[in-house]
């Protein structure tokens, strides 16, 4: 029994280089298409943070976390949730000023201390997201940036944006073997990506006032190769 599997096995290893040699024989047609898809985001991700300076590391440190820890606070009582919260960033650096009041002191001389601590926030409701900005700088936050928007769920969008693309390039494939004097025949085979691409749109804000923030529209953007078998009309 064991010497009849053993056989069997050569027997399609031994074929299958002439399988493959006869199937990439056939003439092919090579074509390509794109599609996109529009979605509007529905998160909103944004990067907080607190930078305070004093003469000693310590005490830049202590004024640092109180203020963070009221940012923090802050966050928490909008409402966002607690996974949707991270430090993404923290440094202590000495700050520098060029002395040359006097002889012994030439050059740069440590004045300060600065900390800079950084929260990546994700906010699931756009429209309460100029509220928490207010929130968080009335609770010490002095810097805001990086904001970015994106959709909870893109797998419909990726789908409709990959249907577009292979339909695309199957319509493209139609066009030159029309123009080749071919007929299209069965797919050989097909690759097909798609990425999701932010459209933004920016407004400015007054600080104390209530904050616009506009997620604008969100595309996902596919591409398809598709090889088609030909036969000549």
């Amino acid at each position: 029994m064991k010497r009849l599997l053993v056989l069997i096995g050569l027997v399609i290893v031994a074929a299958a280089p002439a399988a493959a040699q006869e199937r990439f024989d056939i003439p092919t047609l090579t074509a390509n298409g794109s599609g996109v898809a529009y979605g509007t985001p529905d998160i909103v991700t944004i990067n907080i943070g607190v930078t305070s300076r004093a003469e000693k590391p310590a005490d830049a440190l202590a004024a640092n976390s109180r203020d963070m820890e009221a940012v923090i606070a802050a966050i928490r009582g909008a409402g966002v949730d607690e996974a949707d919260i991270a430090t993404s960033g923290f440094s202590i650096n000495p700050v520098y000023r060029d002395d040359y009041s006097s002889r012994e002191a030439q050059g740069p001389q440590v004045v300060a201390y600065e900390v800079t601590n950084q929260l990546t926030v994700r906010i699931r409701d756009i429209a309460s997201s100029g509220a928490v900005l207010n929130l968080v700088v009335e609770a010490g936050a002095n810097q805001i940036n990086g904001i970015s928007f994106d959709i909870d769920e893109p797998q419909a969008l990726q789908d409709e944006a990959l249907r577009l693309a292979i339909a695309e390039a199957r319509r493209t494939a139609e066009v030159m073997a029309e123009a080749a004097g071919v007929t299209l025949g069965e797919v050989v085979s097909v690759s097909a990506f798609a990425d999701a691409q932010p459209m933004f749109e920016s407004r400015a804000y007054a600080m104390n006032q209530a904050v616009p923030i506009v997620g604008g529209e969100r595309s996902i953007t596919a591409s398809a190769t598709v090889v088609f078998a030909i036969v000549s009309e």
